[in-house]
């Protein structure tokens, strides 16, 4: 192949270059995979609704879409995990837990008709410079991928630098991602990560973007003697083999049908009840704005910070516009004045948590981050319940986060928590919670009884009966957490290790078996680079959600190999201490004993990484507002905001 047909291969645009005489046609990679795209059901939302069954459904749904149209790919799907619940991009993945995302994440990439786009493995969001431990890197970060890597399509690279290098040069973060996916996976770089040779002397990726500059910028590299050509064939393969994969995909399917997908019940998480809802109320006053909602025309609503005046004998908030701060002050002002004279119920209609300042005014709270019609949700006040759960721990303040609290930001770009995320940090921050992981409150009650497990070499199994025990029907989400051993190794303590929905009659019970697969949840041992499951006695806890705990049980696991995780108690104290339960205040020699290399005091900034000019984002937005829903674009300006545009 000679050197400007690799380069028509190598990138630029969202539309391969056809290279004709070696009869390689184009494809089509679709807008679907930019990083500012918005889906519909979020992946947030699949998260809540803690179901396989509903993620696969949504995925089939999505394939079919980009069959009918001539794409690639099905989408872009985000394996990494949620850090912090309150930054708008939290839409974009499943949850804070490896294990949920990883479950969830298989179940959605197994689905689909043609493959999709693995992005974010490293997590959530853009960074300046991230050092991960190897226990945190394939425990934490990786574990989705690594689990589900096998159903990727083609794999985006990340943002920013891991260790010191770029995600999106680095050959050796490519090495370690193509140790999980198909060799036929093709590897896209996201816009303006890292310029053109870089990125082909590094991983070789394919440059999605809106031009294809870049490929003049390479080719003058390699006449220049700078790039070495060989460096281009390290991706050209993978996307070869794309472009094949594709126009024989189409050769042998027709049209491919499947039905869109409703999730609102499912996904809709019922935060607070004080006993007024269901209610039986049919003059309802609604507060919103009437243009986020499909249906929002047929509905006589008030703009919410008029509800002073307004209020009614029921109020209903529908809240689209809120942000990292919480509700806006004026409104929430008047949600606080309706709700001490009526019953008042609140609905946060979001992508991510924020601060709720007015949770001892609302007599009920819900989370919906996805409602696209307020029928929806008057059903869901008057008749059938919510089904959703938190795939986060929702904090009462941003500040609650490590990452965005102030005591720390001399300390790096965050205070280090290796394998600790989510509730398995939280535990620690028990007054600065507001919801747990796993909350999600029903119109009736449950009780769970003759909990008792047994083990078969590394197989758990759990049985337990569960009755509802209230006069309605719902569906409860049983959940069950282990502890292994921890003396020996820090940040094994508890974890989700299974769950299970069951829906459920008034009155009517349930007899459970649930098995566990403990090799799931080995610790990754520095010598030797494998993933080993640790021996000794484990505490299984049954429960509603990750502090409601039902029952409790205890197993002997046969012991396992010996594991050489990183640090003893000795040399860092402060990660033992935080899985018993003691505040995690990490020293930085600690930090640096952990890492291996000195502790980044003061992150350095790559102009690579740097959101683009206020002339671009004004551009992308205009474009973005031709085709984006209403209640879609604060989200959409957000991640044009924070991610480099060509």
């Amino acid at each position: 192949m000679k050197l400007p047909e690799k380069l028509a291969l190598t990138g630029g645009g969202t539309t391969t270059a056809a290279v004709g005489r070696l009869n390689v046609p184009s494809i089509d990679l679709g807008d679907s995979v930019m990083p500012y795209t918005v889906e519909e059901p979020s992946f947030l939302a699949l998260g809540c609704t803690f179901s396989h069954t509903l993620c696969a459904a949504v995925a089939k749904y999505r394939s079919a879409q980009a069959v009918r149209d001539g794409l690639a790919f099905s989408g872009a799907v985000g394996c990494g995990i949620i850090t912090d619940p309150m930054r708008p991009d939290a839409c974009g993945l499943f949850s804070e837990d490896a294990y949920l995302t990883a479950e969830l994440l298989t179940a959605y990439t197994e689905a689909g008709e043609l493959g999709f786009v693995f992005t974010d493995a490293l997590g959530q969001g853009r960074y300046a410079n991230r050092t991960v431990d190897a226990r945190a890197l394939y425990e934490l970060y990786l574990y989705p991928l690594i689990k589900a890597g096998k159903n990727a399509a083609a794999v985006m690279l990340d943002g920013g630098y891991l260790n010191g290098a770029s995600v999106a040069a680095s050959r050796t973060v490519t090495d370690i991602y193509s140790r999980y996916v198909p060799q036929t996976a093709m590897f896209i770089t996201p816009c303006d990560c890292g310029d053109g040779q870089d990125v082909v002397s590094g991983s070789g990726a394919y440059r999605l973007c809106e031009n294809d500059g870049y490929k003049k910028a390479v080719g003058k590299a390699v006449v220049d003697g700078t790039l070495f050509e060989n460096k281009i064939n390290i991706g050209l393969e993978r996307t070869v083999a794309t472009v094949a994969l594709t126009h024989e995909f189409y050769k042998k399917h027709g049209e491919i049908e499947a039905s869109p997908v409703d999730i609102v019940i499912d996904s809709t998480v019922l935060l607070k009840n004080d006993g007024i809802l269901p209610t039986s109320v049919k003059n309802i006053t609604v507060f919103g704005d009437a243009e986020a909602f499909d249906d929002g025309a047929a509905y006589k609503m008030y703009a919410p910070k008029d509800a002073a005046k307004k209020y009614g004998a029921f109020n209903l908030f529908l809240i689209t516009d809120y942000g990292a701060n919480g509700i806006d002050p004026a409104v929430a002002t008047a949600i606080c004045a309706a709700g001490t004279a009526a019953p008042t119920v609140v609905v946060l209609c979001g992508e991510c948590a924020a601060p709720i300042q007015i949770e001892y005014y609302a007599n009920a709270i819900l989370f919906c981050p996805y409602v696209t019609t307020v029928s929806a949700v008057i059903a869901m006040l008057t008749t059938t319940s919510p089904r959703g759960h938190l795939p986060f721990t929702w904090a009462k303040s941003r500040s609650a986060y490590p990452r965005n609290n102030e005591k720390y930001k001399g300390r790096g770009d965050f205070r280090y928590e290796s394998v600790y995320n989510g509730y398995r940090l939280f535990n620690n921050f028990k007054s600065e919670i507001a919801y747990p992981f796993g909350h999600g409150l029903d119109y009736t009650s449950y009780e769970i009884s003759q909990y008792a497990v047994s083990c078969d070499k590394l197989t758990v199994t759990a049985e337990f009966v569960i009755k509802n025990i209230g006069s309605r029907a719902g569906t409860a989400l049983c959940q069950i957490y282990i502890t292994p051993p921890t003396e020996s190794v820090y940040g094994t303590g508890k974890r989700l290790a299974a769950f299970k929905r069951i829906a459920l009659e008034a009155t009517e019970n349930a007899r459970v078996k649930i098995e566990i697969d403990l090799g799931k949840f080995g610790v990754y041992d520095e010598a030797n680079g494998t993933t080993s499951a640790i021996g000794g006695k484990y505490k299984t806890e049954l429960g509603l959600s990750s502090t409601d705990i039902r029952a409790t049980a205890e197993i002997k696991v046969p012991a396992g190999s010996r594991v050489s995780a990183g640090l003893s108690e000795s040399l860092a104290p402060s990660y033992f201490k935080a899985g018993r339960g003691e505040t995690f205040e990490p020293t930085a020699p600690e930090i640096e004993r952990l890492l291996k290399v000195p502790f980044i005091k003061k992150p350095d900034e790559y102009t690579d990484i740097l959101p683009p000019e206020a002339s671009k984002i004004k551009k992308t937005v205009k474009r973005a507002e031709k085709s984006t829903h209403k209640r879609l674009l604060p989200l959409v300006r957000y991640k044009i905001e924070i991610t480099p545009i060509n």
